[in-house]
């Protein structure tokens, strides 16, 4: 009696935990097993065609058109820095400071010079006007004077360097000084890069670049938001150890643009992924949120006659917010998107094409 009681115990557990297992499963034994059902109200679209082209990522850098590197034209100890990192600056801001007492020296020197080679040729012309000093005299004075007022404005051009200022309006995009350095000529120093407009440099293989062509539209996906370009500029050579091709691509203002503001979210030095056009075979594309991962495989429902299929596909490259389809669907199909979770094979729907 003992087993016939635990027999029976099993039974009732087993007759209890079966429906709960098969409460999850979104696979119905019959076709057509929800037309008991009232239909569930879901949202659908058709497949969106490649149309025989394809989209391939590569990744790319943010640059402005116009950036400088700013190196120090004299030696001298950088006395101020008066710029921050990512700082914004307009034409013509001194930037950075550098201090050195021999170019004051020679300026103070070249200043001397110049004076008294103004006085002595006014002295020499008074003279040459009363017949009282030679031609001679008179050019000698003149090329002496104009040798010391030319070497005076050198002087101060280059003390003049000893200031560092923006060549445009940018932002500050690096900065190597620090003040109390001493710096030599050609010791870089700052960089501006004018973020009013911006391009993405991205190196393509070079077995997709014959079918890319200057002004060619691409797509430019950073962090999430997307913008839209054109390709401008396509080397004539290849990385002989990557076998890629750099090229450039002009990145359009997004919206309408404002002195704060060009490319919102975007900044030189950035990267992001660059989707261009290369040739391929036509294919069918659907939102991501149409689809079903279950366990690895890929599934998605289609509604036909009335009823929700549930078919498995196979997918491939995702491109924004839309995946591949590769078999399993044809493109004059209707999927559901964002299936909700009591959606089961064979249920009811209604509802209409997005």
């Amino acid at each position: 009696m003992k087993g016939v009681k635990g027999t029976g115990l099993w039974f009732v557990l087993l007759a209890f935990i079966t429906p709960l297992g098969l409460m999850g499963c979104r696979h119905s034994s019959s076709p057509h097993a929800g037309k008991a059902s009232a239909p569930i109200s879901v949202q659908t679209v058709r497949p969106e065609s490649t149309g025989g082209t394809r989209e391939m990522g590569v990744a790319g850098v943010i640059r402005g058109i116009h950036e400088a590197l700013l190196s120090a034209r004299v030696a001298g100890e950088v006395q101020r820095v008066n710029v921050r990192l990512g700082e914004r600056v307009v034409k013509g801001q001194a930037l950075l400071t550098l201090s050195s007492r021999t170019l004051g020296a020679d300026l103070s020197q070249a200043a001397a010079r110049r004076d008294f080679a103004a006085s002595n040729y006014a002295r020499i012309d008074r003279l040459y006007q009363d017949k009282s000093a030679s031609r001679a005299e008179w050019e000698a004075a003149r090329q002496s004077r104009d040798e010391a007022e030319a070497a005076y404005h050198a002087a101060k051009a280059r003390l003049g360097w000893t200031t560092i200022i923006s060549p445009f309006p940018g932002r500050i995009v690096s900065r190597v000084a620090q003040e109390g350095e001493e710096v030599q000529p050609g010791t870089p120093l700052l960089t501006v890069a004018d973020d009013r407009r911006l391009e993405v440099v991205a190196h393509v293989p070079d077995a997709l670049v014959s079918g890319l062509a200057p002004a060619s539209p691409v797509r430019f996906v950073s962090h999430g938001h997307e913008y839209a370009g054109r390709l401008v500029e396509i080397s004539s050579g290849s990385d002989p150890v990557t076998h890629t091709v750099p090229v450039k691509v002009l990145l359009a203002r997004t919206r309408k643009a404002t002195a704060k503001d060009r490319n919102a979210g975007l900044r030189p030095g950035g990267f992001g992924k660059l989707y261009i056009p290369v040739p391929g075979r036509a294919a069918i594309r659907v939102p991501a949120k149409a689809l079903i991962d279950h366990e690895g495989l890929h599934e998605l429902f289609v509604v036909t006659s009335g009823h929700a299929e549930l078919r498995y596909v196979r997918v491939g490259r995702s491109v924004g917010d839309m995946v591949e389809i590769l078999s399993g669907l044809s493109p004059t199909e209707e999927v559901v998107l964002d299936p909700p979770s009591t959606l089961v094979d064979g249920m009811a729907v209604s509802g209409g094409v997005r």
